[in-house]
């Protein structure tokens, strides 16, 4: 199924390589020194998993990462099928997305 993803994603193999079609592929080594402040969601079962989790890490490495998100016993495109987990990750986003437009952001309660 990589395969039939991968052909419609970006149909050139040679373009597969290339960055900006994945930031977070092996031959990937750019430095991300000044990079904006990231949340990285991942999914615990996901083909892909591995590739965020390399990407989570050099956004660590480069002090950009604010936090990484593991959707526990879900599988990619997750959010389409289990409405409760992927209201509890929207949350997550929404409220990293409050805290990067304003910094002074507090959660109430």
């Amino acid at each position: 199924m990589g395969e039939i993803f991968d052909s419609s994603y970006v149909p050139d193999p040679r373009e597969r390589a290339d960055r900006l079609v994945s930031p977070a592929g092996a031959a990937d080594t750019a430095d991300l020194k000044g990079i904006a402040p990231a949340l990285v969601v991942t999914a615990e079962h996901d083909l892909l998993k591995a590739e965020a989790v390399r990407y989570a890490e050099r956004l660590r490495r480069a002090g950009a990462l604010v936090e990484h998100h593991d959707v526990l016993g879900v599988d990619h495109g997750y959010d389409g099928k289990d409405d409760k987990k992927a209201l509890e990750t929207y949350a997550v986003i929404a409220r990293h997305v409050r805290r990067a437009v304003n910094p002074g952001f507090r959660e109430a309660g």
